[in-house]
Order: structure tokens, then C-alpha cells, then sequence
């Protein structure tokens, strides 16, 4: 083997390294861009599933609590029995069978979540940030 024989190859295995890392650098980036699109409104949308488990269990009380307000000490602008007119058996939607999230979107200082609820028309629903606090998108 002569000294000319092992010219040039340091530099080769130097850019099949760098365009190695450069390939991993990108594909960590598009996957983690792509799972953080994917869970960045998780939270919110866990919340949601929670509350609508609540009113497939006819919990109503307990769904209650999800709009920041309880049956003892209820919400001035939505009492109890507005939210039994809306959520309840005897409402427009019944009582609720099967429900699918749609694609959430973040809007300021809440997440709107669009739901499909015993196959009626979407309803979008508002996730508060800060508190979790559910109710009627604004949007």
C-alpha cells in the first residue's frame, strides 16, 4: 500500500459523517415538529374527553364542575338547569352515546375544539389555558 493510497479518504469519511448527522438532524426536527403539532393541545383536549366520559356516564353534576361552576354554588350566567337544557337527556342533543374530536386549534388564551356528538351537527367548545375551564366557543 503506498502513501497516495489513503489520500483523500479521511475527507470522504468526513462528509458521509457530516451529511449523516445533517440527515439525522433533520429527520429528529420534522418528527419532533410533527408530534408537537400533534400533542401541543393535548391537555385541553383530554379535559374535554373527560368532561363528555362524565355525561355518557350521566354524571351531570360532575359535568358540571367542568364549566368552573357546581350545582350548590352555580355559575351566574349559566345555572344548572341551563346546562341540563343543553347537556342533559331530555336536550335537543339527548343523551350523549358516542362523541369524536375534531382538529383543535389554539386562539389565544383557549383552545377550540370542534366535537361531533351522537352523529348531530359540530359543536365547538372553548378550553381555557390557564384553569381548564370548559365552555361554548366564542369563535
Amino acid at each position: 500500500m503506498s502513501y497516495l493510497d489513503e489520500y483523500g479518504v479521511a475527507d470522504a469519511r468526513r462528509e458521509k459523517l457530516q451529511k449523516r448527522s445533517l440527515l439525522t438532524l433533520l429527520t429528529v426536527l420534522v418528527v419532533g415538529g410533527v408530534l408537537y403539532l400533534w400533542f401541543k393541545n393535548y391537555t385541553e383536549e383530554s379535559r374535554v374527553n373527560q368532561f363528555l366520559a362524565q355525561l355518557e356516564r350521566g354524571d351531570y353534576p360532575a359535568a358540571y364542575t367542568f364549566w368552573g361552576c357546581r350545582v350548590e354554588s352555580p355559575c351566574p350566567n349559566y345555572d344548572y338547569q341551563n346546562f341540563l337544557e343543553d347537556w342533559g337527556p331530555k336536550s335537543p342533543l339527548g343523551k350523549l352515546r358516542s362523541h369524536r374530536l375534531g382538529r383543535s386549534r389554539e386562539k389565544g388564551s383557549g383552545v377550540e375544539i370542534p366535537l361531533v356528538l351522537n352523529d348531530q351537527p359540530e359543536v365547538r367548545l372553548w378550553v381555557e389555558k390557564k384553569d381548564g375551564v370548559l365552555g361554548f366557543s366564542p369563535f
